[in-house]
């Protein structure tokens, strides 16, 4: 069974009480001190859950565009996920910043890119998915694959992505007129009047063909896009709530974004209750089946290293129980 946590280890853990990291979250910490170190080069989500799949794929990213598209797409290689950002620039480069999927922000988003289509018809074809996430199919050319889900980038600079996009001219233009077009609209003018942060930019990920995974396990998430990308590969998929009913985790994946999602788009709940909760109704489960079985467990963070807790790591009873703090010096 494998936990995937990215965002675990760059948590701003000062900003807790005294004592909560040690004290309120045993399960984890007993993850930490037993488990054996397994060297890790997977950072992304991307990667992360790719190797967690043992996923064989020729794109850098998650190939999730063609899981919303018709099972009998012409061109699945033409599609590619959009999600609108804001691009902060500075003298030599651009960072990704979030638009909150807030009332507000959802109807201007979706006011700018009624104007792309009537403007780019002849480029692309675009449907919504979600609140602010969209899917292209591109008229002429084949998507781009190496840009990332958009999680994985927000807050880093954007010119490695940028350069790598020079390489296919018709999308690089593309991508011009694109920022163009949004900069000079009247919705971005008024929100910059009103102090907010225009919607000056699409983020773009998820092209590529549908991959062929050596495993398929038992999905537990709650994010939508990587619940419909799940489902497309033929895995069963289930909420994150399902985890503390669940009896059989010999083959289980178990997906929780809210730390990523709380240090880069500013998720509402306080950082002490998401990990309480990922504690209590996900790792406590986990290791109870752990203590009552001959599984191996693997927590996957995008750390320097994934925790492996083997069975006879339940003979190291000498050892004490690590703690997440110690992890981040």
């Amino acid at each position: 069974m494998q936990v995937i946590l990215p965002g675990l280890f760059d948590l701003p853990l000062h900003e807790l009480e005294t004592g909560f990291v040690s004290n309120e979250l045993p399960g984890l910490n007993r993850i930490l001190g037993l488990a054996t170190l397994r060297d890790n080069q997977a950072y992304s989500i991307d990667a992360i859950i790719q190797r967690a799949l043992a996923q064989e794929s020729s794109s850098p990213g998650l190939a999730m565009a063609q899981a919303f598209a018709a099972a009998d797409e012409a061109e699945p290689a033409r599609l590619i996920l959009a999600e609108a950002v804001h691009l902060r620039a500075d003298l030599h480069d651009a960072v990704v910043i979030p638009i909150p999927k807030t009332a507000d922000n959802i109807q201007d988003i979706n006011i700018i890119i009624n104007g792309l289509n009537d403007v780019f018809e002849v480029d692309y074809d675009l449907s919504v998915i979600a609140d602010g996430v969209f899917l292209l199919r591109l008229m002429g050319y084949e998507a781009p694959t190496h840009y990332p889900q958009v999680l994985s980038v927000l807050g880093k600079t954007v010119n490695p992505y940028i350069e790598q996009s020079r390489q296919v001219l018709p999308w690089y233009r593309l991508l011009n007129e694109i920022q163009m077009y949004m900069h000079q609209h009247p919705v971005n003018a008024e929100r910059i009047r009103q102090g907010r942060l225009p919607i000056n930019s699409l983020w773009f990920w998820g092209a590529g063909e549908r991959p062929a995974i050596a495993t398929r396990p038992r999905w537990f998430c709650d994010d939508v896009l990587l619940n419909r990308f799940a489902a497309s590969l033929g895995l069963a998929v289930e909420s994150c709530s399902s985890v503390g009913a669940c009896e059989d985790f010999s083959d289980a994946l178990i997906v929780d974004l809210r730390l990523l999602q709380w240090l880069k788009a500013g998720l509402d709940t306080s950082l002490d209750e998401i990990l309480l909760d990922i504690e209590r109704n996900l790792l406590a489960p986990v290791l109870r089946e752990f203590n009552e079985s001959k599984l191996t467990l693997r927590l996957r963070a995008g750390f320097r290293h994934d925790f492996e807790l083997r069975p006879t790591a339940k003979l190291k009873f000498w050892r004490r129980p690590g703690c997440l703090d110690a992890w981040q010096s």
